[in-house]
């Protein structure tokens, strides 16, 4: 069975033709389905509904059909004939078919949009903020998911930072066009691009960041993170175009395989835009952009040769649309501060204290490696342990962290004492010289430990961003709160010398008034 996609049927109205719209499915029990509102799940339906169950490895609502009816669905979108008396779509895949038909109910806003997606397995939310960053000066007002949060343009919601599925990204873009937003930016996680969320969703621009790999539990292979690659760029407008990250080898070769106008960035092996590294001073970065016959120097107040690799797709962008360069450079400079992504805690002076998400052995890898880059001295490396990291990867965590940290604190803010034990167990395997480890499970001792006990060179508290945990009396922390707490009560300890120009004595004899 084959579904093609029309669109006859989706001018955006009321309702949607199912048959103007899948043109190749098959109908059972009617000549045509009209939508008026879709689901995915059988508890969210209501009276009218047209239901179009989702599967995974966990669970198939196609199972849940009876449900879904009982609770007012009209209609079924099935993968295979179910035995139900409402009129019934059957369709190859419908996870894809539901991000369509959602796209097609909003009226497809990315059309009227610049819409442009990140992809990648490291990189994208530092990608997506500096190309942000780029867009609000150049135009004022930007649109944008990441994992840090999204806007519509005209406010900031925080708390949005899981990947949205595609109901929720339906009515994101939708909501950011009557905005008024000229630009999308959306983060495109493997998770989205394996379950078709953004089917329907037209791209003006794709930046690829990485290909390699993750470390996690259930990550894509290589090959599988080209195939969903391959399917999104599918999804490209007539004049789309891809920016991929020539640095990466996996997105180079991508690239090279491809149909697709692809044009180039980074810093070592880009053919096209390109940079060259001018100098380092504490934790900034001046590099030198080059593109086409324009040079410009870029100052980055974050330090790293992938926050620089960031930067540049951001440069790229705006020369591939022919926006100013100069004026670029300037939105991608006043981008101060990535929460969670090599974030340096504002209270940190003597020993600068940085905050990063990685917690896989390559992210903790580069954030270290951009430390001693900036030759900020020795690190103490508070790493927090993850049940989600491979096994296979938790003695190669160790050998990193042996490698590159001249202290190691290991702490297990959200692991069981069992857990957490036999995690740094495996970690600890990889280890050299167990004597510069430190295993203190409780996240917000741990970090208070390492602050109070550098005295020079840097901190690094990796593994958490800017998640947060339930500390021991049940509250809710994360890093940057604790590190800021545990400086001010570093700071309010230091011993005050004490000052003596003269030796003591007693009084001399000849000042002495006797009673």
């Amino acid at each position: 069975m084959s579904t093609s996609y029309s669109n006859e049927g989706s001018s955006g109205a009321d309702t949607l033709s199912l048959r103007g719209f899948l043109s190749e499915a098959v109908f059972v029990g009617a000549e045509d389905i009209e939508v008026r509102r879709c689901v995915d799940r059988a508890d969210k339906c209501h009276p009218g509904d047209v239901f179009i169950p989702q599967h995974s490895a966990a669970r198939d609502e196609h199972d849940k059909v009876d449900e879904a009816i009982r609770r007012g669905a009209v209609a079924v979108v099935a993968e295979r004939l179910l035995p139900v008396s409402v009129p019934q779509c059957l369709v190859e895949n419908t996870q894809e078919v539901y991000a369509r038909v959602c796209q097609a109910l909003t009226n497809h806003p990315s059309r009227r949009m610049l819409t442009i997606g990140v992809v990648g397995t490291h990189g994208k939310t530092t990608t997506a903020l500096f190309v942000a960053a780029m867009l609000k000066q150049l135009g004022g007002a930007v649109a944008y998911y990441t994992s840090l949060g999204c806007s519509d343009s005209t406010g900031c919601d925080r708390e949005s930072t899981r990947p949205p599925g595609a109901r929720r990204l339906a009515k994101w873009l939708q909501q950011s066009d009557k905005a008024g937003a000229p630009a999308a930016i959306l983060e495109l996680t493997p998770a989205m691009l394996n379950q078709h969320v953004t089917a329907g969703v037209e791209f003006d621009l794709l930046i690829v960041t990485s290909l390699r790999p993750g470390q996690f539990r259930g990550s894509p292979s290589a090959r599988d993170l080209g195939n969903m690659l391959d399917r999104l760029a599918a999804n490209m407008k007539s004049h789309g175009m891809v920016l991929y990250n020539a640095d990466d080898a996996q997105a180079a070769g991508w690239a090279e395989r491809s149909d697709m106008s692809c044009i180039s960035y980074g810093i070592d092996a880009s053919e096209h835009i390109r940079s060259k590294r001018l100098g380092r001073a504490g934790a900034e970065q001046q590099l030198l952009a080059m593109t086409g016959n324009t040079l410009m120097p870029l100052t980055l107040k974050i330090p790293g040769d992938h926050v620089a690799r960031a930067a540049m797709a951001a440069v790229a962008t705006s020369w591939m649309f022919d926006f100013s360069v100069p004026d670029a450079i300037a939105g991608i400079e006043s981008l101060d501060s990535v929460p969670g992504r090599m974030q340096r805690v504002s209270t940190s002076v003597d020993v600068p204290v940085f905050i990063d998400a990685g917690e896989t052995p390559d992210r903790v890898a580069v954030a270290a490696h951009a430390l001693r880059q900036h030759q900020l001295g020795p690190t103490t490396i508070v790493m927090d342990l993850s049940s989600r990291l491979d096994a296979r990867w938790r003695q190669r965590l160790g050998e990193v962290l042996d490698k590159a940290a001249h202290r190691v604190v290991l702490s297990a803010a959200d692991l069981a004492p069992t857990s957490a034990q036999s995690v740094a167990m495996d970690v600890l395997g990889g280890v050299r010289s167990p004597g510069r480890v430190q295993v203190i499970p409780d996240r917000a001792a741990a970090i208070e430990w390492a602050i109070r006990n550098t005295e020079q060179g840097s901190v690094l508290l990796a593994g958490c961003g800017v998640a947060s945990w339930t500390g021991r009396e049940g509250e809710t922390l994360h890093d940057e709160m604790i590190a800021k707490q545990a400086i001010t009560r570093k700071q309010q300890a230091a011993p005050m010398p004490a000052l003596a120009i003269f030796p003591p004595s007693d009084p001399n004899s000849f000042f002495r008034i006797d009673s």
